[in-house]
């Protein structure tokens, strides 16, 4: 009799004992949704790889993040995450060549363990090219492909035990990530420096958010045609214990890849309407507040509702309020930044697009995804005035804002010559330390009072007050 037949007799209570066991088996070992070893399996494999190495060719160990599997299981449920993991592992599978090793640890971990040489290009290529191939995937019924973040340690150059080799890959992943590079990265030495500082700076910004150690600068916006004040910039600063221990620039991308950035962005919002309530009770009233907000609050399904609650919590008109986000958004899922653009329009508030220029972003995502701003990246703007092809560059760029009808504003701006060139191509307004540095909210008050006073140093001939500006939008 078969095992098939003797399955088949078996009471339905053994039989069902039975395939409890296996499935208990089964999971022991592999992971039960790719059929792919499990992290376990893997690393037991893989130190098994390594003893049987005797000082032939060196191993290398690939470890690649899905990064965008949190997202597209918020748009499509785990139907379509588990499609799309199951796409993941039969790329791998098809890829990685005979004697590879291939597994997969927690959600979007996926591993592959290969003969490869550190030195060797054909080797870096091949292993380059099996994280390109997952770029062909696409989740069900999306057009977005995965993102992935990949990492390369090789035994025995970096590491001579399983554990060690697959903890290298992965700090080279997340160096990855954290460049948003496309390509793989090597572990290096150095890599454990970076993520050390990047945990510490994580656990230290969860007290200093509990204990309200954050503080907002704001830096103002100036009409070019005028000379007056259109606005203020939000921008978020840490009140470190030891100075210039950090800077924005440091903090905000730990802060973005560990969900903190959703309460800095709340904290930042609710401290500018809370100053713009009090310039407009001071008879100081500003026509726009700019808020920066990051991916990780576009994401959410009540991010536009919870600016509508602190705009209810503020007597400001919701026009007044100007949302920011990077030109880098656009390209991580357009038809869900289109959605959010839209909630946001709905509910008064203005969107701007910051750092133009940093990617290229085409005529026709701009026009739909119907904008309000368009800020042009300092790097731009620096040497405008001596550089023929920077000005025409800019020029272009204002033009292409005034077909899509959007307001332009230059970052930046720190000389003279700067100001005058772009008032001559027609950009409407800009920010930088040639009008202000960016300042506390008491020192912000009384640029507010003295600009009427002070515009002319700055390049102007004529200015109006603060207070009597039109609403911009």
């Amino acid at each position: 009799m078969g095992w098939n037949s003797a399955l088949e007799n078996l009471p339905e209570q053994e039989l069902e004992d039975e395939l409890r066991r296996q499935m208990q088996a089964y999971g022991q070992r592999y992971d039960v949704q790719t059929g792919l070893l499990n992290y376990q399996s893997f690393l037991g494999a893989l130190s098994k790889l390594i003893r049987a190495r005797a000082g032939r060719r060196e191993i290398a160990l690939l470890w690649i993040d899905v990064l965008n599997l949190r997202r597209e299981f918020a748009l499509w449920g785990t139907k379509g995450t588990d499609a799309l993991v199951a796409q993941v592992a039969e790329v791998l599978r098809h890829v990685v060549g005979p004697g590879a090793l291939v597994g997969r640890f927690s959600a979007r971990c996926f591993l592959v363990a290969l003969e490869g040489a550190k030195l060797v290009k054909s080797d870096r290529r091949h292993i380059q090219q099996i994280a390109d191939a997952l770029g062909r995937v696409r989740a069900p019924g999306s057009r977005n492909k995965v993102e992935t973040a990949a990492g390369v340690a090789f035994c025995p150059s970096d590491a001579d035990s399983a554990e060690d080799l697959a903890r290298f890959a992965s700090l080279a992943a997340s160096r990855s990530g954290y460049l948003k590079s496309s390509h793989v990265l090597a572990f290096r030495s150095g890599m454990n420096h970076h993520l050390m500082r990047d945990h510490l700076l994580e656990m230290e910004m969860h007290k200093a958010l509990e204990q309200k150690h954050f503080s907002v600068f704001y830096q103002p916006e100036i009409e070019l045609s005028t000379g007056r004040v259109l606005g203020a910039e939000a921008l978020i600063r840490w009140n470190h214990p030891e100075p210039n221990y950090v800077t924005p620039s440091e903090f905000i991308p730990v802060a973005e890849r560990s969900e903190l950035i959703q309460g800095i962005v709340e904290f930042t919002l609710t401290t500018a309407l809370r100053d713009a309530q009090r310039w407009r009770d001071m008879g100081l009233a500003l026509p726009l507040i700019a808020v920066n907000t990051s991916w990780s609050n576009l994401r959410r399904e009540d991010f536009a509702p919870a600016v509508r609650a602190r705009l209810l919590e503020f007597p400001i008109a919701p026009t007044k309020l100007h949302l920011e986000v990077t030109e880098s958004v656009l390209f991580d899922d357009e038809d869900l930044f289109a959605a959010r653009v839209r909630q946001l329009k709905a509910i008064g508030a203005r969107v701007a697009i910051d750092d133009f220029g940093t990617r290229y972003t085409g005529f026709n995502v701009l026009k739909r995804v119907a904008l309000d701003t368009m800020k042009i990246d300092r790097c731009f703007i620096h040497g405008i005035d001596h550089s023929r092809d920077m000005r025409v560059l800019c020029q272009t760029i204002v033009a292409m804002a005034r077909q899509l009808k959007l307001r332009t504003v230059a970052e930046g701006v720190e000389e003279p010559g700067e100001l005058d060139a772009l008032r001559q191509i027609g950009c409407d307004a800009a920010q930088g330390f040639l009008f202000q540095k960016p300042i506390p909210a008491d020192e912000m008050t009384r640029f507010l009072r003295e600009w009427p006073q002070r515009y002319r140093s700055a390049g102007f001939a004529s200015c109006l007050e603060p207070a009597k500006v039109e609403a911009v939008g």
